[in-house]
């Protein structure tokens, strides 16, 4: 995963915070162009969590709440491409399984079935 070379393009620092600190996995302090992330996450979900928190670098903070569904979806669909682009070097494209993919990154069926196929399509 190019985590890092991500981070330094956009440009933001991270910041792994104390399990009892808060009670979430991460977020993201635009202000500050930080990301924090809650250090008893594994390392797949650590690299979940950044790719999601990426995904809100150009939403701004003022229409949050008007805009959360969408900020919200926008930034698990950035999530989702990324770890596609990954997993692809890997895998053969006629091979792809995108229950396979969602079972892998543990991204739910439910929410993540549309995204997951809309974002392979986008690739291929």
């Amino acid at each position: 995963m190019k985590i890092d070379e991500l981070l330094k393009e956009y440009r933001i620092s991270l910041f792994v915070f104390p399990a009892g600190m808060w009670e979430r996995s991460g977020f993201y302090f635009p202000d500050l162009r930080r990301i924090c992330v809650n250090e008893s996450l594994s390392k797949q979900e650590r690299e979940k969590v950044i790719l999601h928190e990426l995904g809100h670098i150009n939403h701004n903070p003022k229409h949050y709440k008007r805009l959360l569904l969408q900020y919200e979806n926008q930034a698990g669909r950035f999530m989702i491409h990324e770890l596609l682009v990954d997993y692809l070097k890997t895998t053969d494209i006629y091979d792809f399984n995108w229950v396979r993919f969602a079972t892998q990154y543990d991204i739910s069926t439910i929410w993540g079935e549309a995204m997951i196929q809309d974002e392979f399509r986008k690739i291929q």
